[in-house]
């Protein structure tokens, strides 16, 4: 997926490009008759073609298969640089717009990776409108090879992400390290630990997530402060966070 195929179209005549938000591109994605489509997934080598029947690669392939339904029909998109956060943009500017594609067999609970821990609240320090990110996130499923949208979600970071019975913050954990942000089952309206209700309450938890994981009481409390102080210079809103 590269920036250069939209200057490729623009130098070439093509001027139909849209600039869309997230919600329009769900919208358009449902009216496009999705949950009524079928596919496969299939690889060729050498001659020999061979169709893919595990779910593991689902999800990078549907990742792959939206870019190329994005610039089939026009939709201006842009990847960032390098494998760095998000998926991609939908708007020219590094600030708005910021889409991440997620997916997960409908037949399960949600269990990817959400964000790398460590990346995540380090890099909301410089671009706090993170917090804003849309996640677009499909819920497939997978029967003898045809591939199927159940659900698309339109999710903020606090609606698929919860705290657990022993943490302020659903984090996958080996050995006490931390590694990745988990999702809640933000699917579930039976789920006993609900998604956090605010980006206010979900910053909350990320803090006293980090404070326990660096024991740098200090150091955190700049951190918060930093982010808070920055999200309130680009966007005129002012966090108010209760820990």
């Amino acid at each position: 997926m590269s920036y250069n195929i939209y200057n490729d179209r623009i130098q070439g005549g093509r001027l139909s490009m849209r600039f869309i938000t997230a919600e329009e591109l769900v919208n358009e994605l449902l009216q496009s008759g999705i949950y009524d489509a079928e596919g496969r997934i299939t690889m060729e080598l050498n001659g020999t073609s061979v169709e893919i029947k595990e779910n593991d690669t689902v999800g990078n392939i549907l990742q792959e298969w939206l870019g190329q339904w994005l610039k089939d029909n026009d939709i201006y998109f842009r990847p960032p640089e390098g494998q760095s956060f998000p998926d991609f943009y939908l708007q020219e500017s590094n600030e708005v717009g910021l889409c991440e594609m997620k997916a997960y067999c409908a037949k399960r609970t949600p269990a990817f990776d959400i964000a790398n821990f460590d990346s995540y609240w380090k890099s909301i320090e410089l671009n706090p409108r993170r917090l804003d990110s849309d996640y677009i996130i499909f819920a497939y499923s997978s029967n003898d090879g045809i591939i199927k949208i159940e659900k698309i979600f339109l999710k903020k970071v606090w609606e698929i992400t919860s705290a657990t019975k022993d943490f302020p913050l659903k984090c996958q954990r080996k050995n006490g390290q931390i590694y990745n942000i988990r999702p809640c089952s933000f699917n579930s309206k039976r789920t006993k630990v609900p998604a956090f209700s605010s980006k206010e309450e979900f910053l909350a938890a990320l803090y006293r997530t980090v404070l326990s994981h660096t024991n740098k009481a200090t150091e955190t409390r700049i951190w918060l402060n930093n982010v808070i102080k920055k999200y309130k210079n680009d966007t005129g809103y002012e966090l108010i966070i209760n820990i």
